[in-house]
């Protein structure tokens, strides 16, 4: 397997000036090799009574409020009916449940594992347990007994992820290295240890363990999922119906079966005349990325996760440049690709040029779709500080970025959740649709 990195500019060309500025690079990269790497998989589930609950359309709920009754009650922070009596055991059987559908999943999967393929299943709500240890593809009757316990288990009513983290953090062994290896999160609701997902989150990077997840439904907390995936080179999906979940896990194992070159890590060293001012990923999902920052600074590492046959990781990486005379030429940055035994290295040097153009004419259009994830951060951060009229305002940029860009029903998510917040101070339904909408902007080449 070999590695590739491709700069554009290949030598950053920028003015003279007596101010530091900001230097643009689009970084591509790729990998050729064989796919057909064993796969260790461990699915963490949400096994919280919010899961447990059949999922009606319109008419059969009327039909059961008719004869039983109900009233709106919280279980675990998702709004839910609440009927006056229990449903019977045929309309338990008519009527499925996300629990159910992610049995359904379940099932699906062993069915299409190899024999050297090996399956962990960690079941959490307030507790978290062990029903399936990294048991091989082979040995496909203990998969099923352990898929069966699923539905029936009782931990409790609130969701500790962090917990169902960790057991699924110990599954994985150092012998693993020529093994795709990957974490799979579905949830529907809240969970109460937000800070310690996303240190678990880091650990699953540094250890070569993607995390990807699955919001279910409309009350489950999107920018910590989407967090947990971009920090480990995760993929993130949101799935508004449960009936979908077994197309999303089947997803998750088509795409861990192509992959090229597993737990694929970008260090970035700078010199003291250089800082990063931000990196953007534009391929496979459209996000502003958090690298690893250490030494003051100075070394900064982003997990890219597993790359697949064919696909290609595309940055946008922004450098701060200090002021440099006419002719001068710098080293902005050192970077080191990995891939388990393969590595690759590339300086990235720019030259003061009295009549350099920056940012250069070719990189206008990535710039102008990198600001998508920009403006969805920001507004995102000014909600969450209760800034809600920033917010708004940001949303509204953002609705005339998209439309610049050719994408008008999305224009039209970003103003409905502007307004909603402005008026509300709370986000509206779409605001989920809307996050994960703009990622996938990320599958198109700007």
């Amino acid at each position: 397997m070999s590695l590739h990195i491709r700069c554009t500019p290949e030598l950053i060309a920028i003015p003279a000036l007596n101010q530091p500025q900001v230097a643009y690079l689009h970084l591509t990269i790729a990998a050729a090799g064989t796919t057909g790497l064993p796969l260790h998989m461990t699915i963490v589930a949400d096994a919280s009574r919010s899961m447990r609950i059949p999922i009606l359309n319109e008419q059969q709920f009327r039909d059961v409020v008719r004869g039983s009754g109900a009233h709106e009650v919280l279980v675990d922070g998702v709004p839910v009916w609440q009927l006056n009596n229990p449903l019977s055991a045929e309309q338990r059987s008519r009527y499925r449940s996300p629990i159910d559908y992610t049995t359904h999943a379940l099932h699906s999967l062993i069915e299409r594992l190899d024999h050297n393929d090996r399956l962990g299943l960690i079941a959490c709500a307030s507790d978290a347990i062990v029903l399936a240890s990294g048991i091989p593809g082979s040995r496909r009757a203990e998969l099923v007994a352990a898929i069966a316990r699923l539905p029936a288990l009782r931990l409790g009513e609130t969701t500790n992820l962090a917990q169902g983290l960790q057991l699924a953090l110990a599954q994985f062994v150092a012998a693993d290295d020529a093994t795709v290896r990957r974490i799979v999160l579905i949830t529907d609701g809240f969970t109460t240890d937000q800070t310690l997902c996303l240190t678990l989150a880091r650990e699953a990077a540094a250890r070569g363990i993607s995390l990807s997840t699955i919001g279910l439904g409309g009350s489950f907390e999107e920018h910590l999922l989407t967090q947990l995936a971009d920090l480990s080179g995760g993929r993130a999906s949101f799935v508004y119906d449960a009936a979908d979940i077994p197309a999303i896990i089947a997803a998750e194992l088509e795409s861990a079966r192509q992959t090229t070159a597993q737990a694929l890590t970008l260090q970035c060293n700078l010199p003291q005349t250089v800082s990063l001012r931000r990196i953007i990923r534009l391929t496979p999902a459209l996000t502003v990325l958090n690298p690893l920052s250490t030494e003051h600074g100075r070394r900064l590492t982003i997990h890219l996760g597993d790359l697949r046959h064919g696909e290609e990781v595309r940055l946008l990486v922004e450098f701060l440049v200090a002021p440099g005379a006419a002719g001068q030429q710098r080293r902005l940055a050192h970077l080191h690709l990995n891939s388990g035994q393969s590595h690759i290295t590339h300086d990235v040097v720019a030259h003061y040029a009295p009549n350099a153009i920056n940012p250069p004419p070719e990189l206008l259009p990535i710039i102008s779709r990198a600001t998508i994830a920009t403006l969805q951060q920001r507004a995102d951060q000014a909600r969450q500080q209760g800034d809600y009229a920033t917010a708004a305002q940001t949303l509204r940029q953002l609705a005339n970025r998209l439309y610049d860009l050719d994408e008008p029903d999305l224009a039209a998510l970003a103003m409905a959740e502007a307004t909603a917040l402005a008026h509300n101070h709370q986000s509206s339904t779409t605001a989920k649709e809307l996050t994960y909408a703009t990622r996938r902007l990320g599958t198109q080449r700007g």
